[in-house]
């Protein structure tokens, strides 16, 4: 089905807004960012601003769930190019994490403000969760995981690899990360959870 001009256009609309707002956001860090500033960069009114966005807290909960669509379209386009498990565990964690890179801050806020704040029932990244849970389940089945720990635990340690790699970024004053330190981390998590006693 073919999308009319009027909806790729509120669908590209929107999307500058993100753009904007996700610059902005990493430039002048979240708090010295006003609305005006979104639309005078995204060259459109505060009227349509308001049509896609309640607020700009709304912007952080949008900038997550395009992330999680990102890795979700990643994952159906790509993920059966890999065999194993730990390996499309591995496709995403390295796309959530090389989309973090350039947008430290901004990513700190939207973790905080969609993860550990949030008064919704259900954070975006949830579906991030879900899809590793269900990666970790089918490789518990296929003796990649062990089933000695529920899925939950090792769920838990791999996302925790990505949030702790983050909390090190802030803790040590920038210090470059990149894949390579996710990586490693991801594989001592695996070695622990091997099925290989």
């Amino acid at each position: 089905m073919e999308i009319s001009r009027r909806e790729r256009k509120k669908i590209k609309t929107k999307s500058d807004i993100l753009r904007a707002a996700r610059h902005l956001f990493e430039e002048k860090g979240y708090d010295d960012v006003s609305i005006e500033d979104i639309t005078e960069r995204s060259d459109v009114s505060k009227g349509t601003f308001f049509n896609y966005f309640n607020s700009k807290e709304g912007l952080l909960k949008a900038i997550a769930e395009e992330e999680v669509d990102d890795i979700q379209e990643l994952y159906e386009r790509e993920g059966q190019n890999f065999k194993s498990c730990r390996d499309r565990i591995k496709l995403i964690m390295k796309r959530l994490l090389d989309d973090s890179i350039p947008y430290m801050h901004l990513t700190g806020r939207v973790v905080f403000s969609t993860i550990i704040n949030s008064n919704e029932d259900v954070s975006p990244f949830y579906a991030i969760n879900e899809m590793i849970d269900s990666l970790v389940q089918e490789g518990q089945m296929c003796g990649e995981f062990s089933k000695e720990y529920p899925s939950k635990y090792i769920v838990t340690a791999i996302l925790g690899a990505y949030y702790g790699l983050i909390f090190t970024w802030f803790e040590h004053k920038k210090e470059t990360i990149g894949w390579s330190e996710l990586e490693c981390i991801l594989d001592a998590v695996f070695k622990g959870f091997n099925n290989i006693i």
